[in-house]
């Protein structure tokens, strides 16, 4: 079996978060299966090419967007890349295409073509509220309280609706409902957004199928055993309470939240301290905060940290956080919890097991995660909390991820012929 993984940016030759690694590490694990992979993106730094990584198959189709993805308007130049690789795949020889976002509307339009698995996450098929009078946001002169935001906007909508946000509507929702629809499955990281996606788009939910985010436990025990990084490196104390985040310094991931809560919690709990692992557009407005604050003692910012050496970051740290202002996974939530850590968060409601491995919350208010930063201190529970998370954990290994994947691909194919 043959197949085209298609993306808009792919770990590690584009700067990455989450998507750019899930895309990896299910190449990574399809490929120890003996499926034959392939995945295209657009232009890195270098020009177009095919090029061998770890065993997998890379080939980079013009245009390079990858410096637009975190803009409003970064979804024009999937469309772009789309036009490429519709042209790419005409004559190609696979057996079925995995086509992330809007990768592969173009190819999904023609006559004759193998069958596609659209797979979309959160931020595919939600919005953000950039309105006819907000060209500027558009332009990123002043777009990150914009980011913050997710609105839906279904084909369906009123008129009203769709004439407000129109360019959010032509270029993003009405592409995205003629794509799924052509689509022979579709892919979501749990059963809440499957639904969602099936209400918004009115589709049949017999397309969705649950292929959820992974994470690679073997790598990351071989990782946590070569240990090298103490508290005392840091220069951190066996008295601190760590809390970690890894994640793009983004207006959506909620990282100036959790700064400001750590503001609430200083007197009271002095020894609270934060590790931020990421970068991204949000980085001064950061800075900003922890300076205007007096942080700088309690908040330890770090950036291009190997993917080997992040899980000592999440060894010696005692909690994760994550504070998106929306709901979807996160593979660093993931990557917490096989490090064993209690979680707390406002975006994977289906990770927790009750209150037993961390605790959900309803928002991103600094004020509710002061309280949920307090309810694990005075708890007591961690080491219980911990061993709860890496059991949950066990369900989201990429082995049984690609597996259900693998699966779903046989049936597509078969259906297809």
């Amino acid at each position: 079996m043959k197949v085209i993984i298609a993306v808009k940016s792919v770990y590690p030759f584009h700067p990455y978060g989450g998507v750019q690694k899930y895309v990896y590490y299910f190449a990574k694990h399809l490929a120890q299966k003996g499926i034959n992979v392939e995945i295209v993106a657009p232009l890195d730094q270098k020009g177009p090419r095919t090029e061998e990584y770890e065993g997998m198959k890379y080939t980079f189709l013009s245009p390079s967007i990858y410096k637009y993805l975190e803009y409003p308007i970064g979804w024009l130049g999937v469309h772009l890349f789309s036009y490429s690789l519709a042209k790419y795949l005409k004559n190609k020889d696979f057996d079925i295409l995995h086509s992330f976002d809007l990768t592969g509307y173009q190819y999904s339009k023609q006559k004759k073509r193998k069958p596609i698995i659209a797979h979309i996450f959160t931020d595919n098929y939600l919005c953000n509220p950039i309105g006819l009078s907000s060209v500027l946001d558009l332009t990123a002169v002043k777009f990150d309280k914009i980011k913050e935001k997710k609105i839906t906007i279904s084909p369906f909508s009123d008129i009203s609706l769709k004439c407000k946000y129109i360019t959010q509507y032509l270029f993003k929702i009405k592409p995205m409902y003629q794509y799924l629809s052509r689509a022979e499955c579709i892919f979501c990281e749990a059963d809440v957004f499957a639904k969602e996606v099936a209400e918004v788009y009115h589709l049949n939910s017999d397309k969705f199928k649950v292929v959820p985010v992974g994470v690679d436990l073997g790598y990351i025990q071989q990782q946590l055993a070569r240990g090298g990084l103490s508290r005392s490196d840091l220069g951190y104390s066996d008295s601190d309470f760590i809390l970690i985040t890894v994640n793009r310094l983004a207006a959506d991931k909620g990282i100036d939240k959790i700064i400001l809560a750590l503001n609430f919690l200083k007197q009271r709990y002095p020894q609270v301290r934060l590790i931020i692992i990421g970068a991204g557009y949000q980085e001064k407005e950061i800075y900003k905060i922890i300076n205007e604050n007096g942080l700088q003692n309690q908040v330890r910012h770090l950036k291009n940290i190997r993917e080997e050496d992040l899980y000592q970051y999440y060894q010696i740290s005692d909690a994760y956080i994550c504070a998106f202002s929306f709901p979807g996974s996160s593979i660093s939530t993931l990557e917490a919890m096989a490090c064993s850590l209690p979680i707390i968060t406002t975006a994977q409601a289906w990770l927790l097991r009750g209150r037993d491995n961390g605790i959900f919350l309803e928002n991103n208010h600094p004020e509710s995660i002061t309280k949920a930063v307090e309810e694990l201190i005075q708890q007591g529970s961690l080491k219980s909390k911990k061993n709860v998370s890496a059991e949950v954990v066990k369900d989201f290994d990429w082995k049984l991820v690609t597996e259900k994947a693998v699966l779903e691909y046989k049936k597509v194919i078969k259906n297809h012929k």
